[in-house]
């Protein structure tokens, strides 16, 4: 997604309301998001789909990375299990015991 242009890209949210079309055709046109503004304030932002799909994989990838890290980090604590004992908790778990 292009950086946002503070100068092009800031509108109040009456361009919204007055001004739909106008300010859907910059969001796709530029690629930029548009940035609400309410008395001077952000209030919203107006993204196409392809950058709220970009931003939602994005996130997804971040997890995923912490989630890695954490493990890697649980392994160079020496806090992990054998296979073997995990293979034999689910096959409790699987006859319903404990």
């Amino acid at each position: 997604m292009p950086h946002l242009k503070l100068s092009q890209d800031l509108r109040p949210i009456s361009d919204l309301e007055r001004q739909t079309s106008e300010v859907i055709h910059q969001v796709q046109e530029t690629g930029r998001p548009v940035v609400l503004t309410e008395q001077g304030r952000g209030v919203a932002v107006v993204l196409s789909i392809e950058a709220f799909e970009d931003l939602q994989r994005s996130a997804e990838r971040l997890e995923f990375q912490r989630t890695v890290d954490a493990a890697e980090h649980d392994i160079a604590q020496g806090n992990w299990v054998e296979h073997s004992e995990i293979e034999a908790k689910l096959k409790r778990w699987a006859a319903g015991e404990p």
